[in-house]
Formats: structure tokens, sequence, C-alpha cells
């Protein structure tokens, strides 16, 4: 069963006075969890800092703990909605890993607080498992199976190809980058290491031509002109 920490009403984005409080409640609070950490920062802090109650807070958010849970909720379904429209527009599994890998890190890159939130307080709580926003997460996440599951259905990636583990070392991957830029600074440009990261996997999978490749990703054979 789901954990109810949440109140109803949540939508993606804000449309009316309610939802613009509530925005820049979840706003606050994760700049305040990212610079003070989780168990130091309160909820009368993070209510000063957003020039509003704690009883206005409270309205929305059972607990704090609550209040964390909401953060990645709307922030992962834009991210994730962002990606399955930029998929569409793009052929062939290797360069939808490569788009996939650079939302991720571009999203990260550009919502520092953000990362720091998810990196830091909430991968490794047990109790996230069990809301929405870890729902959300993981629904979002399986577009990378997916297209791991039609580069090898097409022939571009090995037939032996296991997409789970492409997926978590991906991931994997990721986590640790982005926990360590959030933590040291390092490195300055997180966006630099996504083609060396995405070659090292694309060449460990790709169909080095021994399984048929799909008609779509084959490359038309040039003829040679009879000579007359």
């Amino acid at each position: 069963m789901k954990k109810n920490l949440i109140r109803k009403g949540s939508t993606a984005m804000p449309q009316n006075k309610t939802d613009i409080r509530k925005k820049k409640i979840i706003d606050t609070a994760t700049k305040v969890f990212s610079q003070r950490g989780f168990k130091e920062a309160t909820i009368s802090e993070i209510a000063k800092k957003a020039k509003i109650s704690e009883a206005s807070i409270y309205e929305y958010f059972l607990t704090k703990e609550g209040l964390l849970f909401s953060i990645p909720v709307d922030a992962s379904q834009m991210l994730f909605d962002t990606m399955t429209f930029h998929l569409k527009l793009i052929r062939g599994a290797a360069n939808k890993l490569r788009a996939i890998v650079f939302l991720f890190i571009d999203s990260y890159q550009k919502n520092p607080d953000f990362a720091a939130v998810l990196m830091l307080y909430l991968k490794h709580n047990k109790n996230f498992l069990e809301t929405e926003g870890h729902v959300a997460i993981k629904a979002g996440i399986k577009q990378i199976t997916t297209v791991i599951d039609q580069g090898i259905e097409t022939g571009e990636f090995k037939k032996g190809t296991n997409p789970y583990l492409i997926r978590s070392m991906i991931l994997g991957t990721i986590e640790h980058l982005v926990t360590n830029w959030v933590m040291t600074g390092n490195p300055d440009n997180l966006e630099e290491l996504v083609d060396p990261m995405i070659d090292v996997i694309i060449q460990g999978i790709e169909n080095t031509g021994n399984d048929p490749v799909h008609w779509s990703l084959q490359r038309p054979v040039k003829r040679e002109e009879s000579s007359s």
C-alpha cells in the first residue's frame, strides 16, 4: 500500500493560487533541504523563507517527510514527458539512449538543488519506495528498457543483451556522477561526460554484424554503374 503523506489535489503545472502556493512551498523546501539537509531543516524555516505560515504548509503536506516525498513528483513527470516527446523524433536505439542520458544529466545540472535532494535524501530512503514520487520515477525509467528492447528487436543491439542490466549500468553511472558533482562540484560540466559514457555502453552492446539488422537500419547498397 502506497503511503499517503501528500494531500490530494496535486497538478503538474500551477493552475490557480492554491497550486502556485503549493509549488512555492515545494521549490522553497527543495532549496532548504539541499542547503541545510533534511534532518536539520524545519517546517518553520521553510515557511519563513517561503513567506507563508506553517499552518499553510500543513494544509498541503501532513509531515516534513511528506513534503520531501512530493518534490520529485511533478519535476520527474515533466522530465519524462519531455523525454517521450523527443524520443518520437529520434531514429535508432543508440541515438535514443544518448538522448535519454543527456536529458537526465541536463535536468540535474540545471536544477542542482533538486539533484541534491534526489541523490542524497530520497534515493536511499526506504519509505520513498512506497510513494507517488517513486512510482513516477519508476514508470519513467522504463523508457530506457523499452529503447534497449527496440534495439535488440531491430538488430541494432546484440541479441543476448540484458535490458535490465544495461539500464542499471546507465542509471548507476548517472547517479554516481551526479552525486559526486553535488558533493564536490566536480566536474564543472556534467554534460561533457554524456558522450564518453554512452559510447562505452553502446560499444558493448552494438551489433557488430553477426546478427541480421532490421531493414529500416540497413544502409543502401551502392550499385556500380555498368560500363557501356
